[in-house]
């Protein structure tokens, strides 16, 4: 039985991450300063500043060995540059990327040979999305810790991955829908699968990733986002469409 730490688990893809290795025999340790409004049966909970350092070394010098660590923990405040106050920036970056750090830092001390770390970034590491400066540049910063910490581990044979999500059903997702900031008819028009994600895709990948079916990945970031980031060209003519009815270009004699 593998040990798993997921770092906010009280909510979102968290939960659905901590139900997913529960459900397949793990023992799953949530931590997050949330407390989880209906707490998985058979996964233990402790409430924690994530950004705290020094509360993180306590914790996991309690827990012992760790397996898996799925760093998910993360928050969003969306404004622009030159307007977003400091205080704002600093609680995004220490929410998504030194919480990650923090953990990751402290559970290489006991993690044994085989382990395996994930950080969830996002589509937003690498496409700009305006107001989501902070945001954008902490999950960046979560793909170059993930390549450098792959290379570093690899003799201990534990390896660093990273999964980029597109637009999930998560309450990040609706705070953007009720704040403005996402026009979810424009957005959906873009996405070529015309959905949003499910946080049990996420989850599965996850899971993945964490399993003996992905030993020689690491150092990677997969993208989950159903199209959205390598579409070229949106609204094709019909023409270019993949639909049943179509039989080629139309005669433009």
């Amino acid at each position: 039985m593998r040990v798993v730490v997921v770092t906010g688990a009280a909510r979102g893809i968290g939960t659905k991450i901590a139900q997913e290795f529960r459900d397949f025999g793990d023992s799953v340790i949530g931590l997050d300063i949330a407390v989880p409004e209906d707490p998985l049966e058979d996964v233990s909970y402790i409430q924690i500043d994530l950004t705290d350092s020094v509360a993180l070394a306590d914790v996991f010098s309690s827990l012992g060995p760790v397996n898996v660590l799925m760093n998910i923990a993360g928050i969003q405040r969306v404004g622009l540059v030159g307007r977003q106050p400091v205080e704002e920036w600093l609680q995004v970056v220490s929410a998504n990327l030194n919480s990650a750090y923090f953990a990751s830092r402290e559970v290489l001390a006991t993690m044994p040979e085989g382990g395996c770390i994930i950080f969830m970034s996002s589509v937003a590491a690498a496409l700009a999305l305006p107001g989501r400066a902070a945001y954008s540049a902490a999950k960046a910063g979560l793909l170059g810790l993930t390549r450098v910490m792959a290379v570093e581990l690899a003799p201990r044979r534990i390896r660093v991955n990273a999964i980029c999500p597109g637009f999930i059903r998560t309450a990040l997702t609706q705070q953007g829908i009720n704040d403005g900031s996402v026009n979810i008819n424009w957005l959906v028009e873009r996405i070529p699968f015309n959905r949003l994600g499910d946080v049990e895709e996420i989850a599965r990948i996850a899971f993945f990733l964490a399993s003996d079916a992905a030993s020689y990945i690491t150092g990677q970031a997969l993208t989950v986002d159903g199209g959205w980031t390598v579409q070229g060209i949106g609204h094709a003519p019909d023409w270019l469409s993949w639909k049943p009815q179509h039989r080629g270009r139309p005669d433009s004699s």
